[in-house]
């Protein structure tokens, strides 16, 4: 990961620098000041002092006036000098399936940089493909579509295909956040890849790992929905989505080029550099091709998508395609995985305590005069902005959906479309923030995407796609029936 000492947070203008020790004691203020609320009747007594931690932690996230794994890691330690968390709670973090799938994923993909096949499938694409910058958008933005039905997880796609492959071709066109060139065509390249990705995530009930997940907790409140009443639903208002993201990013962050001239010939020179595929490179291909057939047929089989990525890994090092340097030097990942670990241990916390449910429940007492019309609007953008402060798609749908799906239904929503309809958030939604879902620190970690720029672009596309889906996607919900 970039180093961030010398970044400016997005909270402040260009002009404008706090010193760290000053925003430091800012944060504390702000943190001890939430802290301190007066404690509402049945919630934890521990439930206000998590809260404040965690808004500090966010908010200095913002500010970056010291790196995220410094700053989570000071969290970290209050919580447990103010025994919010036990020990047990707090090591046991480190444990999550999801965490360790990201590492073990993350680092078996650099058997494309190693080998040269990333640069060789780059190469191809950008022969087929390579007309303009948004032909290779929408050629990416579509083979993350592809993919999707078929790997049950967002995290397995991005850091096995769509990022070597993304990074590659920003790489082959000459943009290298390295060279200090990621806004040549790299960045709208990745911004793209990472829309596709989460947009891909909520047209399939098989897309993403969260999904069954929600299926289950929807079953629980009486609502049933098959694989392809998910993707009837769904089709409509994602796939319009899908079909003018990378336009829209392309107006909104346009890169550098717009046209690549002679892109097939140029492609094809560099194909014709390369020797014949070395043995290495036919190892990786037939190691991640059995990673795919396993994430694919994985929730037949009884494989874990972790265990999956690890057993892959496992063979790039007895293959010598990797080597145990490739693992103990990977300290970008090793950094995401301190920093999301943590994040998800504390926000956990907030749920277990009792404060999103006591929310719920005052927000019903406001909302129980509207009509579910109003309702549903409502209370499908604060569950939106939640995910602002809740990491992981798991995590927010077991924090936040039961709860507010069962407000909804309780307003009066009819209950299939209040609860897919929070699906549909659940899963398209992890854009907003770098640590919003698994495989946005894996995209951050490339370096194409700064974090102003993160935080900006999903304010305004995420506004985009909540008015596709509420007015695109209710209209056809109301044609199918469902309202």
């Amino acid at each position: 990961m970039k180093s961030n000492t010398k970044r400016k947070g997005i909270f402040l203008p260009r002009h404008v620098h706090l010193k760290p020790g000053f925003s430091l004691v800012l944060l504390v203020i702000i943190g001890g000041a939430i802290s301190i609320l007066p404690q509402p009747a049945g919630v934890d007594p521990r439930a206000f002092p998590i809260f404040g931690i965690f808004m500090a932690l966010i908010i200095g996230i913002l500010m970056e006036p010291y790196p995220i794994t410094v700053l989570t890691l000071l969290a970290f330690f209050l919580c447990f000098v103010f025994k919010l968390i036990t020990p047990k709670e707090g090591f046991d973090c480190f444990g999550q399936s999801v965490s360790w799938l990201i590492v073990f994923a993350s680092i078996a993909s650099r058997a494309f940089v190693k080998t040269g096949l990333g640069h060789r499938m780059a190469c191809f694409f950008i022969q087929k493909m390579g007309h303009s910058s948004l032909s290779l958008a929408y050629g990416l933005t579509l083979s993350e579509v592809a993919l999707s039905p078929m790997i049950p997880s967002n995290t397995a796609r991005a850091s096995c295909l769509t990022i070597p492959l993304t990074v590659s071709i920003s790489e082959s066109l000459g943009s290298d956040p390295k060279n200090h060139t990621e806004t040549r065509v790299g960045q709208f390249l990745s911004l793209c890849s990472m829309h596709a990705n989460q947009l891909a995530s909520a047209l399939f009930l098989t897309a993403m790992a969260s999904n069954p997940l929600l299926k289950d907790f929807m079953e629980k409140l009486g609502v049933q929905v098959s694989w392809l009443e998910w993707f009837v639903m769904a089709c409509v208002p994602c796939l319009a989505c899908i079909l003018l993201m990378p336009w829209l990013i392309y107006k909104l962050f346009p890169p550098e080029i717009s046209t690549i001239d002679n892109a097939e010939e140029l492609a094809q020179q560099q194909l014709e550099t390369l020797s014949a595929m070395s043995q290495k490179e036919w190892i990786t291909v037939f190691i991640f091709l059995g990673m795919l057939l396993c994430w694919i047929f994985g929730s037949f089989l009884g494989f874990h998508t972790g265990i999956v990525a690890l057993g892959g890994l496992c063979l790039l090092l007895l293959t010598n395609v990797l080597d145990i340097h490739d693992v103990t030097g990977a300290k970008d990942i090793w950094n995401i995985f301190i920093w999301l670990s943590i994040l998800n241990a504390i926000a956990g916390k907030l749920a277990e305590y009792g404060l999103i449910q006591y929310y719920s429940s005052l927000l019903q007492r406001e909302l129980g005069g509207l009509c579910w019309q109003a309702v549903l609007p409502i209370v499908s953008v604060l569950y939106y902005f939640a995910r602002y402060f809740i990491p992981g798609n798991v995590l927010h749908a077991c924090a936040m959906f039961s709860a507010f799906a069962g407000l909804l239904i309780v307003c009066g929503v009819p209950p299939k479309l209040g609860c897919m309809t929070l699906a549909f958030i659940t899963a398209f939604c992890g854009f907003v923030t770098p640590y919003a879902t698994s495989p946005c620190p894996l995209y951050y970690n490339t370096g194409y995407i700064e974090l102003k720029l993160w935080w900006k672009q999903g304010v305004v596309t995420g506004a985009v796609y909540l008015l596709i889906w509420g007015i695109l996607g209710g209209a056809w919900w109301k044609m199918l029936g469902y309202w």
